[in-house]
């Protein structure tokens, strides 16, 4: 199932075992080399306000304005998940990152991000533009096959990504 990243922000963790409140998602992590999801960043309830997160392979269901998980023990350190303090460090968050061609053509800002929730892959970018582009160049959906690198702010998608007529979408696939 294909779902907006945005849907996911401010979503309430809910232990799927005991069905209560385990806390609020507050961000997520991205794998920029495997165009993934790999964690949600989550506020717990009460107390402990360290920084916890529950990786994408834990969670069992992504329901409206909810995040389910098996049980609380899926909620971790960042610390405990193999790379997971790299990736937080280089701030892949791709939500109002610059997008633009390989050959330096800026398209705009990516608004939100869709995804696979049974994997967690990145499907889709949607891109509003701005600065010159927001003259010329419509609103925009761009595949994850168009996506060459996403680097910490900036996106940069394949040039054979853009130059479709306008309300069309940019990507291979429909």
């Amino acid at each position: 199932m294909l779902k907006p990243i945005s849907e996911i922000v401010g979503a309430k963790l809910v232990d799927w075992e005991d069905s209560q409140t385990i806390g609020e998602v507050t961000n997520w992590v991205i794998d920029p080399d495997r165009k993934k999801i790999s964690a949600l960043i989550v506020k717990l309830a009460g107390l402990w306000r360290g920084l916890s997160v529950v990786t994408t392979i834990d969670v069992v269901e992504y329901g409206p304005g909810m995040v389910i998980v098996r049980n609380a023990n899926a909620v971790v350190t960042p610390g405990e998940v193999a790379g997971l303090p790299q990736l937080l460090k280089t701030k892949h968050h791709v939500i109002q990152s610059r997008v633009e061609t390989q050959s330096g053509k800026l398209l705009g800002k990516v608004e939100d991000l869709l995804f696979e929730t049974t994997d967690s892959t990145i499907q889709k970018l949607y891109i509003k533009p701005s600065g010159l582009s927001l003259l010329s160049l419509p609103d925009l959906v761009v595949g994850a096959d168009k996506i060459a690198r996403i680097e910490p702010r900036r996106i940069v998608v394949f040039d054979d990504a853009v130059g479709l007529a306008p309300g069309k979408l940019v990507s291979s696939e429909v």
